[in-house]
């Protein structure tokens, strides 16, 4: 995505803003206040809380009018209406009335209107409408046909074993130590994954997540996945956004959006999201987009992140503050 940096003076109505939605239920709550912090953390601003006094979205609108800093504010209210852990009314309505002052009309927006009613048919076949998956199925549909969507489906579901498939990916056993291939190997191995080709194993056209996750160096434990779809979004061209906020509702909110993972709650750290959104967008390519692994699976991960422009986390810390270990 493209993520622009926020001046300390747009800083300062940005986090108006923020703290205008967390007081509309009421007291700023500790998740709340967390989130204030990180913004400061990572965008590298001081202001003083006490001193933010709330702001109206039509004055907002009037001194805040860099369209890009729009749209990414609006993504920040939303995800402030959800750090706690629940939808409100309050906050709800109020980030909405921000976003059409800003003239900004994020889809996230209608779906936290779903989240609040309740509505989770309608906000799950929402997500799926916009999805990867979707652009997936086309670009089988027009290179395979399908034959090769059925194979997909059956790979999507862990249904689909091919022998010889199976074995061009366990010759990545073999490949040199601290390769991408041999850290792909591991990756599974060390998970408990199925290969692509075995029983149970993941289709082709999704390795790129797995993929995310060996380069990015960021787990499959929840906290893990929360930040390698930050991490996605960032490097996503295509509606990025939904991925941060997916990852809010499955494992924040612990609404279930997909059917095999367990929701959960509580693991959206915004200091650790707001670092993995930055490091992918600073990637010079779009893993999702084109990227073929293939070529370059003998290649070493250091390597690749030299040239793919994959920052370490401390990259995007200021050199004064704690290291990202530390609880926020």
């Amino acid at each position: 995505m493209e993520l622009k940096m926020p001046s300390r003076e747009q800083a300062y109505w940005g986090l108006r803003a923020m703290k205008t939605v967390a007081l509309a239920d009421g007291a700023l709550d500790d998740p709340e206040m967390h989130m204030m912090e990180a913004v400061q953390r990572i965008f590298g601003s001081t202001h003083e809380f006490e001193q933010l006094a709330p702001i109206t979205p039509a004055e907002l609108a009037r001194a805040f009018p860099d369209p890009q800093l729009r749209q990414q504010l609006v993504q920040g209210l939303i995800v402030m209406s959800l750090i706690d852990g629940k939808a409100n009314a309050q906050e709800t309505h109020l980030v909405e009335q921000f976003a059409q002052a800003l003239e900004v009309s994020a889809p996230e927006v209608k779906d936290l209107r779903h989240v609040l009613k309740g509505e989770i048919l309608q906000l799950r076949l929402d997500l799926v409408r916009r999805f990867w998956l979707r652009d997936k199925v086309k670009e089988i549909w027009n290179t395979a046909g399908i034959r090769g969507l059925y194979k997909f489906m059956r790979g999507m579901i862990g249904k689909d074993e091919d022998a010889a498939l199976a074995a061009r990916y366990q010759a990545l056993e073999h490949y040199p130590a601290g390769s991408l291939g041999r850290a792909y190997w591991e990756y599974c191995r060390d998970n408990g994954f199925a290969l692509p080709g075995e029983k149970g194993g993941a289709s082709e056209p999704i390795l790129f997540h797995d993929c995310a996750h060996v380069l990015s160096g960021y787990g499959t434990d929840p906290e893990g996945e929360v930040q390698v779809a930050c991490f996605s979004a960032g490097f996503q061209r295509r509606d990025p956004w939904l991925f941060v906020f997916f990852v809010l509702l499955q494992f924040h909110v612990g609404i279930r959006m997909t059917p095999i993972t367990k929701a959960r709650t509580g693991f959206f750290n915004p200091t650790k999201a707001l670092i993995a959104i930055r490091r992918g967008a600073a990637m010079n390519v779009d893993l999702n987009n084109g990227w073929d692994y293939w070529p370059v699976m003998r290649e070493q991960i250091e390597e690749l992140r030299r040239r793919y422009n994959i920052l370490s986390v401390e990259a995007f810390l200021p050199a004064s503050r704690e290291t990202i270990t530390t609880e926020v």
